[in-house]
Formats: C-alpha cells, structure tokens, sequence
C-alpha cells in the first residue's frame, strides 16, 4: 500500500488490513494489476499465471472505505472473482 510503510501501531486509533485472492484470465492479468493497485489502500503482490492474484487492502486510521474498496475490487473490468481469506484489525 502507498504509505503503509509510514504507520507504526503507536499512529493507528483502528487499522486494518485484509488479504484477497483475486481471480481474472491469464490474459487480463497486467490490465487488472495495473489497474487495481491504483487503487488507494490496495496493493498486487503476487499473480500467477493461472491469473490469480494475491491482493491486500489497507485501511488507515479514520478511514472507512475496506468493505467499498473490497466491492470496488469485485466489481472491476476483468475480475472473475474476489475471495476474503484474512481480515485483522487493531
């Protein structure tokens, strides 16, 4: 995530974080990379070549945007699905 790298435990009142496995055509794997880690708080760390992508989600503090930014992922040109297998907060 951009600036993720900034936020200790000490700067967060609630921060989340959330893992995804995204699934698109090996095809569209580039397109949908580039185009989901446009998106603010969502970072592609990992395709295969099957087309799955490994995908997190950050919220900072004050934010309230995962369960939008996780619909905004499902939702996106060339996405087949989206699963959630790990959400943490604290």
């Amino acid at each position: 995530m951009k600036n993720a790298s900034k936020i200790t435990t000490e700067d967060c009142q609630t921060c989340a974080v959330s893992g995804l496995i995204v699934c698109t055509k090996p095809e569209n794997i580039e397109r949908v990379t580039a185009s989901l880690n446009l998106m603010d708080g969502v970072e592609v760390h990992q395709a295969s070549p099957e087309g799955k992508l490994v995908v997190t989600v950050e919220e900072l503090p004050g934010q309230k945007m995962m369960v939008d930014r996780i619909s905004d992922i499902s939702a996106a040109d060339g996405v087949l699905s989206a699963a959630l297998v790990y959400a943490h907060q604290e």
